[in-house]
């Protein structure tokens, strides 16, 4: 009777002694099996909000345990990503699960490290158990094997990367293997989004389902056309407030058709939006040079590029119109405008990467478009390093 009356008490105790989620954010309390070593890996926390997402907290893991504590919450989601920090570097070993997180909730997370992505997780959140409940309908196994293929092909090109003292059919060997895992990931990868396909003609959609719609329809974009009408189908189960929000809109425009446009095309006439909401087209710019600069927050060069596109601007502002289109959700858009201090034409693509910029045959940001005062596109470049878009402008010079 004794030692029942102690072993509840010393439940109680522990009970009493456990952290508390904060009032207005939450706890994330996490397991991972097989990472038991101290001090090797790292687990990272991201939030994401739109198109923008950004580390807010990490944990070393302590025999296989983390735990973050947010005392607000300002993401629409978040997510936990496993880091290997052996060797000094961070080697990211996989994406981890999507976590929809409500003020006062205290989450538990556990899974097998290699796998984590498929983590079991005890959240009361309702997003989350829509989320929960869509991956019942589509094999573990099979995201499993993908996620070990896209290992062995990582484990392989950091093998070559690295192996200075290897010969070249030693190389040629590995490389086979690394193609071998990549045609196996793919292989997976299509068998798994036929299982969602299938999956979301039925499912309620919530926001997880929603971001794999989302996906799909990008696969559509790239050259997926077999998947077209399924993903056409399961949008029109979509509610009008998913129809009229950016995922909902992004949908919709990768099931459109752009013709592509390359150096000597003229430039699409397509209409985009100012910061005041008025209609915008690049017909009205006619008869100068434009320096277009498709970006998004948190691209780390499109924000180096600034200072210079400014400069620009300044500069040759009597023969060079310079034009910032943004890629980002509404919000994402005017938040980054005013961090960035753009004085220049900026304007907004609501479709984002769905709109007109597929047609120039990247999905790379920033990327740079040089349009002749006759409307010809003279030149693209994808990528930024300082003094590149000096040197671009210079047939307008």
């Amino acid at each position: 009777m004794r030692k029942t009356i102690l072993t509840l008490a010393a439940g109680l105790l522990l009970a009493a002694c456990a952290e508390k989620a904060p009032e207005r954010g939450a706890l994330i309390e996490g397991n991972v099996l097989g990472f038991e070593q101290n001090d090797k890996y790292l687990a990272i926390l991201f939030e994401s909000s739109g198109t923008s997402e950004m580390e807010i907290q990490n944990d070393t893991l302590r025999d296989g345990h983390f735990s973050f504590r947010l005392d607000s919450l300002g993401g629409d989601h978040y997510s936990i990503t496993l880091v290997d920090i052996s060797d000094g570097r961070f080697n990211f070993l996989n994406n981890g699960p999507t976590l929809y997180l409500e003020p006062g909730t205290a989450v538990r997370v556990r899974g097998e490290g290699k796998h984590f992505e498929c983590a079991r997780i005890n959240n009361p959140s309702r997003e989350q158990k829509l989320r929960e409940r869509f991956l019942r309908m589509v094999s573990e196994k099979d995201r499993n094997l993908r996620q070990d293929a896209d290992a062995r092909y990582d484990e392989l090109r950091n093998e070559i990367r690295t192996g200075k003292d290897l010969t070249k059919a030693q190389k040629d060997s590995l490389r086979a293997l690394a193609d071998q895992a990549d045609a196996t990931s793919s292989e997976l990868a299509d068998k798994i989004s036929q299982q969602e396909l299938k999956a979301l003609e039925t499912v309620e959609i919530g926001r997880y389902a929603l971001d794999r719609l989302h996906s799909l329809a990008l696969d559509v974009s790239l050259g997926k056309e077999q998947n077209k009408e399924a993903v056409r189908r399961i949008y029109e189960r979509l509610s009008d407030e998913q129809k009229a929000s950016w995922r909902g809109q992004e949908i919709l425009g990768y099931l459109r058709s752009f013709e592509k446009v390359d150096i000597g095309s003229p430039v699409p006439d397509y209409e985009f939006v100012d910061l005041d909401g008025k209609a915008r087209r690049l017909s009205e710019l006619q008869g100068k040079w434009l320096l277009l600069d498709f970006w998004q927050f948190g691209c780390g060069p499109c924000f180096k590029s600034v200072p210079e596109l400014g400069e620009v601007s300044r500069e040759f502002e009597d023969r060079v119109t310079v034009v910032s289109i943004n890629l980002d959700e509404d919000a994402t858009w005017r938040k980054a405008t005013e961090r960035h201090g753009i004085f220049w034409n900026n304007w907004h693509d609501p479709v984002g990467n769905a709109g007109i910029f597929r047609a120039y045959g990247t999905q790379a940001i920033p990327t740079f478009v040089l349009v002749s005062p006759d409307g010809v596109i003279k030149s693209i470049h994808v990528g930024y390093r300082v003094g590149n878009l000096r040197e671009m402008v210079q047939p307008a010079q």
